[in-house]
């Protein structure tokens, strides 16, 4: 995304009165007139319907013509300046030009023709009206030998040209308005001209130099307490930031302008405040978080709209139809950007169009309409070239690339991205330039240039790199970064598998997984509540309360026998609102305390030693799967009996991403649903994505695997072999979100083990949450309709009973409170919940498990991201609930959900549900498991493994006949370390 289409910055909109004291003639009048007959005056001017009318008022009222109606004047034309409507602002200026001629007082008239040409100047197409009288306002000033008044008019110049992206000529006349106001000591107009030449620098590309302005407009304005100049700066060196992809700078400095137009009460001005807020959105949307995006962005429509600015209201339809983009819903991002062309074509703002023109085309390009894509991005790029907007072509050239290369037209695709790359470097826009890098590392690599594919692949990985560590927020406003940024990971997988580099391969496939997962892992996570000052945690504590007891409501709500359709959706609009207020509270204190940024990037990726450690034995594999568009590679390291290395071969998989996704889901679906049809279907995956390995893996009785993209939702375990035996008849299975973070885990398993001190156990089971009783002839599902749990309750308990009263709690019914958890779960080494579940498949982080409400400050909803909170020490959690195993699958990071929210809490292994999972049956399993977890080894076998104990409470299930099909017994996974 470009500096100048991303980022909206204040383009001087303060409004510079020329009548002042200083500036205008002095009256001789013993009696003044009335404030009030001046202003009707002005009214009368404004409202009249001919030249002539007006000439009769001024001849009528000739005693009444002086400054003050010059200022009356003015003061109707500048809301018609800030709402964008120039050309009645160029009529009443016009009006005010006449008064001036009529007065005979050429102070004023000199005045009122800068008011006239800075209004016409903000109309690119009315350039020369604009400079005519600027020009003649200069000469009036020039004759009268008024210093100030010519720095003034001088300013207007400089800023009309750089409306007009004249910005050379605006550097040149900002410079010598400088030099004025610097010689007569106007201290305001010096802050305001040093903060115009770091728009014109900027806007040039001169970043660091309009940096250095910008930082000095700011400490002036600071000193001068000229606060509507000081938010102005503050946003200036804000929109700095996030062209750099500083976003954590960038919203810290966002914040402070806030804060400064907060303290201007009544004289804040909206209008800067809606663009605040918009660069706010841009920032959340750059991090892939589009609810908090789009709702910055409607918070700020409303109040462009409110003002009728049709300028800032053309931006923001745009800047939505990017959200619907990136959302892919296009034919609503087409609405919306047909919207904003309209809305610029009527300005005649031509970069405006340009931008617009830009995205119709890139939409048409996602639609597969690549005929029509190429006019609008044609189009596009020729405006921007011919207004000098080099942040705007490299973002153009960008999009031209990706159509050429969706049309296998690698030359030209090289030849745009290499353009792009090059302005994109000269701007240090690293958005723009990391793109244009992979693309040129594909088209390098499909013309048969491996070598320099290799080097364009590795920079464009190294700017997203540098990118990611400037992400603002905690673990949930990191993870979702990557998500849109993996194409220089993956193009570089293919290059080098193409040349049979696969130990080097699987290096760059596990620096594109799980990357927030290893940083938190491997530094440690701050406590974000300790470092709060006491305004801080009781505006936290406030707003968490908030989000409890909207919670609570929409609860009672749904627990009704007939819930009312309004009040509950009315409930559940006030519940999402304040669940997105709370996460741009919580990252705005990250933002607040920096020391609690997660050194990125600096958790080591695995190395081939540490792999070959993962294996125990020659009797295990690992196998690592990377979905691309077109292809899936399947890496599997096993490691021979005898050898010190492991060996790592790969396996080409010949289906389409999308392909993949239909085909995984419906068997999901198929075993979640009893379908007794299912076994073709684990035939048929099973020859797609193992059979190709059957050599390498005969005779593995211990798997680990760590999936990518829509294999996240696979069932493995009951895959069926050419045997007809399922896989977990044969082989104990792990998943893991990264080996690197596996290495992580195992580690953490082993410090637990290290202090001998015996496993203690939290279990809560069948909390008192919904009244009636359950239709016992029908399964007895874990999820959200919040049946009573008897099953749930008998398995804690046997669960208790084998581990002891003195190593376990276990709470049942009115005592299994969200309290409680929060408050012992830091203490036990074995966490296990026998509730209901329910899956937010929009917001995972918003699951939640269902538990006894205790108090008034909980809700009884423990969400994933309170777990995700929470300090654990437990060698291992069991989330015995419906589809616990499930969230959202996002791209790079792996599963969103309960298990992600466990592992950054500090739990290395989670057994966790894939689908809605029957009670009766999941009883029986997770008994059998932990009665298997915790048996002694006998007669010189080993202690079962984690794994191991989940597979031999799979296989009694799948003896019995009654829960033989593979939706009572293969619903659990373990994810993490399985030993």
């Amino acid at each position: 995304m470009s500096f100048s289409s991303a980022v909206v910055m204040c383009l001087l909109v303060l409004t510079l009165s020329f009548i002042n004291p200083s500036l205008a003639r002095s009256e001789s009048v013993s009696n003044p007139p009335a404030a009030s007959e001046i202003n009707n005056l002005a009214a009368a001017l404004v409202g009249a319907k001919s030249e002539e009318e007006q000439e009769r008022l001024l001849a009528d009222k000739h005693d009444l013509m002086n400054t003050s109606l010059l200022a009356a004047l003015k003061a109707l034309a500048d809301p018609f300046i800030q709402k964008g409507d120039y050309v009645e602002a160029q009529r009443i200026e016009h009006i005010a030009v006449r008064v001036a001629e009529r007065m005979g007082d050429r102070l004023a008239l000199g005045t009122a023709l800068c008011d006239l040409g800075s209004a016409y100047g903000r109309q690119m197409t009315r350039a020369v009206e604009s400079l005519n009288y600027l020009q003649k306002s200069l000469v009036i000033f020039d004759e009268l030998g008024n210093k100030q008044g010519k720095a003034r008019v001088l300013q207007a110049i400089g800023v009309a040209y750089g409306l007009q992206r004249r910005n050379e000529l605006a550097v040149e006349n900002y410079e010598k308005s400088l030099a004025l106001s610097e010689e007569v000591g106007d201290r305001n107009l010096t802050a305001l001209n040093i903060n115009s030449l770091g728009l014109a620098h900027s806007s040039m590309g001169h970043y660091e130099l309009g940096l250095q302005y910008y930082q000095k407009a700011r400490k002036l304005s600071e000193e001068l307490n000229d606060k509507g100049l000081l938010h102005i700066a503050l946003n200036n060196i804000a929109t700095y930031y996030i062209a750099q992809g500083r976003y954590a700078e960038g919203l810290d400095y966002l914040h402070k302008s806030l804060r400064v137009i907060e303290e201007m009460g009544s004289a804040g001005d909206r209008r800067s405040l809606a663009y605040k807020l918009q660069n706010i959105g841009l920032i959340y949307r750059h991090q892939g978080n589009l609810d908090q995006a789009l709702t910055y962005a409607r918070r700020s429509l409303e109040i462009l709209e409110n003002i009728n600015d049709k300028f800032g209201t053309a931006n923001l339809r745009n800047n939505i139809g990017v959200i619907y983009k990136a959302q892919g819903n296009y034919e609503q991002a087409l609405d919306w950007f047909q919207k904003s062309l309209r809305g610029y074509e009527e300005l005649k703002a031509t970069p405006g169009i340009a931008r617009c023109l830009n995205n119709i085309g890139d939409t048409y390009r996602l639609q597969g309409r690549m005929t029509e894509a190429i006019e609008p991005l044609q189009k596009s790029l020729q405006l921007r070239e011919e207004n000098h907007d080099r942040a705007g072509i490299a973002l153009t050239l960008n999009n031209l690339a990706r159509l050429y290369q969706d049309q296998g037209k690698n030359a030209e695709m090289l030849d745009v991205s290499r353009r792009a790359a090059t302005l994109s470097m000269e701007i240090n826009g690293r958005e723009e330039l990391w793109d244009s890098q992979d693309r040129i590392g594909r088209g390098l690599a499909a013309l048969g240039q491996p070598v320099e594919a290799r080097q364009s692949f590795l920079a464009a990985i190294n700017t997203v790199e540098s990118l990611r560590r400037e992400v603002a927020g905690g673990e949930q406003q990191q993870q979702s970064f990557l998500e849109n940024r993996l194409s220089p990971w993956l193009g570089m997988i293919d290059l080098l598998l193409s040349q049979n580099e696969t130990a080097e391969a699987l290096t760059f496939a596990e620096q594109s997984k799980a990357r927030v997962l290893l940083d938190t892992l491997q530094a440690g996570r701050s406590s974000l509540r300790k470092s709060l000052s006491p305004e801080e945690l009781k505006a936290e504590e406030e707003q968490r309360l908030r989000l409890v007891s909207l919670n609570s409501q929409l609860t009672t709500e749904m627990r009704r026998d007939k819930p009312n359709a309004q009040s509950l959706a009315e409930v559940q609009t006030s519940v999402a609102k304040a669940r997105l207020e709370y996460e741009d509270f919580e990252t705005k204190l990250y933002v607040a305390h920096p020391e609690l940024k997660v050194h990125r990037g600096e958790a080591p990726i695995i190395k081939a030693e540490e792999i070959t450690a993962l294996l125990p034995d020659a009797a295990s594999a690992i196998l690592e799967y990377v979905v691309g568009d077109d292809q899936t590679y399947l890496f599997v390291i096993t490691k021979a009996a005898g050898q010190v290395e492991a060996e790592v071969r790969v396996y080409t998989l010949p289906i389409k991403r999308k392909e993949l996704v239909k085909q995984t889901e419906s068997f999901r679906q198929q075993l979640a649903g009893r379908d007794l049809g299912f076994r073709v279907s684990a035939a048929k995956l099973y020859e797609l994505l193992l059979k190709p390995a059957d050599a390498q893996l005969r005779g593995k009785a211990n798997l680990v695997i760590v999936p990518d993209s829509t294999l996240w939702d696979l069932p493995f375990q009951a895959l069926l072999s050419g045997a007809n035996r399922f896989l977990i008849e044969d082989a104990a299975i792990a998943y893991a979100p990264s080996l690197t973070v596996l290495r992580e885990m195992t580690m953490r398993r082993k410090n637990h083990a290290a202090d001998n001190t015996p496993a203690t156990l939290l279990a809560l089971g069948n909390p008192m949450v919904a009244n009636g009783t359950s239709n016992r002839a029908a399964l007895t599902l874990r999820d959200g309709k919040l049946d009573p749990l008897p099953e749930a309750e008998q398995e804690v308990k046997a669960v208790g009973r084998l581990y002891g009263a003195s190593r376990s709690k276990v709470y049942i019914g009115a005592d299994a409170r969200e309290d409680r958890v929060k408050s012992e779960a830091s203490n036990a080494k074995i966490l296990h919940f026998a509730t209901h579940a329910m899956l937010n498949n929009a917001s995972p982080m918003y699951s939640h498990l269902a538990l006894a409400e205790g108090n008034d400050k909980e809700d009884g909803l423990l969400e994933a991201w309170e777990l995700m909170q929470l300090n654990l020490h437990a060698d291992l959690a069991v989330l015995s609930a419906c589809e616990t195993a499930r969230g959202r699958i996002g791209a790079g990071e792996g599963m969103i959900g309960f298990s992600w929210a466990m592992f950054i809490a500090g739990v290395p292994s989670i057994v966790v549900s894939q689908w809605k999972v029957e009670s009766a049956g999941t009883r029986d399993l997770m008994v059998n498991f932990h009665r298997a977890l915790i048996s002694p080894a006998v007669a010189g076998k080993a202690k079962p493994t984690k794994t191991e104990a989940l597979r031999q409470a799979a296989l009694k299930l799948m003896k019995n006949p009654e829960t033989n099909h593979p939706f009572y017994w293969a619903g659990f996974v373990l994810v993490g370390d399985g030993r």
